[in-house]
């Protein structure tokens, strides 16, 4: 005899609504970071501090690299640290502000600055109730989430990286950055004399970066096409364009031009990238003058990483573009037919063909920021598949680019 599940939903028990962080009178008894590999969208806490003195004011912060010279946040980060006072007395409000904004300026949109980010917090204030007693000490602990979003024209984005981009060509400038600032403000009560200059206030004013770290859902394959397409034709990506001849060409065809990709379309900046591409036709003529030229040592097509910028403000938008890479074409000798991500070579109909692969990774890791869409600037990147200059004299120019998305971090 069978019973029907029972039915969860008559439950008149509500379930306890828990919290990763204590909510107000609530405290943590006791915290004990797990030890595990870090998940994806996580980062490895460093254990060094970073430390700013100015005016009497020095600012700790918690959880940065040995030395750095300049503090840096990633994704669910808290800014945590110390405030350290040489002179705690008269002192009569602490604040601390953490800002952060995009800059931009273009031809066509003019310059705009638009804040991303806008905290300010009381650390300390004689007249606030979480401060009865007047005086003021001399060290002060802070901890501070950043947010994960921000709100542009009602539409709401991921707080962006920071970067700075200036770019320029024909007379015109194109220029965006993104930065963040932490600021530690003092005021201080005057004697009685001296009460109407104002408050005396000290600041501690510093660059912080803001670098969300993210890696690819998978691994990216370390191996080519031919020698993974059996066993894992899923990783492939296949795009089939047409290459059309000249009109003074008669005596040539169109050709099947099949360009082969990581199906993830997600890579870290770091990563190698590989690719191939295939030729595909039945008439001879067509494939022979394409096998004189390879054969010349002149590169039939070119495959190569570009990053545009653009740059949108009412209405108007403004795009740049750069290189960031360019790939090697290693020639592959003929196979049976065509190839087709169902692990088979197509032998229906027999077709000439001709074939390359390779690998394109970026040029630019050093400074380089992911890819990112904050409304007001949005960074996209792409892997150019094109007919190179020596060939267009046979067939018609020929150039597509395939979006790509370049994040942190490799899979690991």
């Amino acid at each position: 005899m069978s019973l029907p599940p029972p039915s969860y939903e008559s439950f008149d028990v509500l379930i306890p609504d828990y919290s990763f962080e204590p909510r107000a009178g609530e405290e943590r008894l006791e915290y004990q970071r797990a030890r595990q590999l870090p998940v994806q969208g996580e980062d490895v806490r460093p254990t060094g501090v970073f430390v700013n003195q100015k005016d009497g004011v020095t600012v700790v912060l918690n959880s940065q690299e040995d030395k750095s010279t300049t503090p840096v946040f990633g994704r669910r980060s808290n800014v945590e640290g110390t405030l350290l006072i040489d002179a705690p007395e008269s002192v009569s409000k602490i604040t601390i502000k953490l800002t952060g904004s995009i800059e931009t300026v273009s031809p066509s949109t003019g310059m705009t600055l638009v804040n991303v980010l806008n905290q300010t917090h009381t650390l300390f204030n004689t007249g606030d109730n979480m401060a009865p007693e007047s005086d003021c000490s001399s060290s002060l602990t802070f901890s501070y989430p950043l947010p994960g979003t921000f709100k542009h024209n009602d539409q709401e984005y991921l707080l962006p990286p920071s970067y700075y981009i200036l770019l320029g060509g024909q007379g015109q400038t194109y220029y965006a950055k993104c930065t963040y600032t932490f600021s530690a403000m003092i005021s201080k009560t005057r004697s009685r004399r001296t009460a109407f200059l104002g408050k005396n206030k000290k600041y501690n004013t510093f660059v912080f970066e803001f670098l969300p770290r993210l890696r690819p859902p998978r691994p990216v394959l370390k191996r080519s096409l031919l020698s993974t397409i059996k066993e894992c034709p899923e990783e492939w990506r296949q795009i089939s364009y047409q290459l059309i001849p000249r009109p003074k060409k008669s005596n040539l065809e169109p050709l099947t031009c099949q360009f082969f990709l990581p199906s993830v379309g997600v890579f870290g900046i770091r990563d190698s990238i590989p690719f191939h591409i295939q030729i595909i036709g039945s008439h001879i003529d067509s494939l022979a003058k394409l096998r004189t030229v390879t054969d010349n040592n002149s590169p039939l097509f070119r495959v190569h990483f570009l990053r545009q910028v653009e740059i949108n403000s009412n209405g108007n938008k403004s795009a740049v573009h750069f290189p960031l890479g360019e790939a090697k074409l290693l020639p592959v000798p003929p196979l049976e037919g065509a190839i087709s991500l169902s692990g088979q070579v197509q032998q229906e109909q027999r077709q000439e063909n001709i074939n390359w692969e390779g690998v394109i990774c970026c040029g630019l890791e050093e400074k380089l920021a992911p890819s990112f869409n904050a409304g007001i600037v949005v960074i996209t990147d792409f892997i150019l598949l094109e007919l190179s200059k020596s060939n267009m004299s046979l067939f018609q120019p020929f150039k597509h680019g395939h979006a790509v998305r370049l994040v942190s971090d490799s899979w690991r």
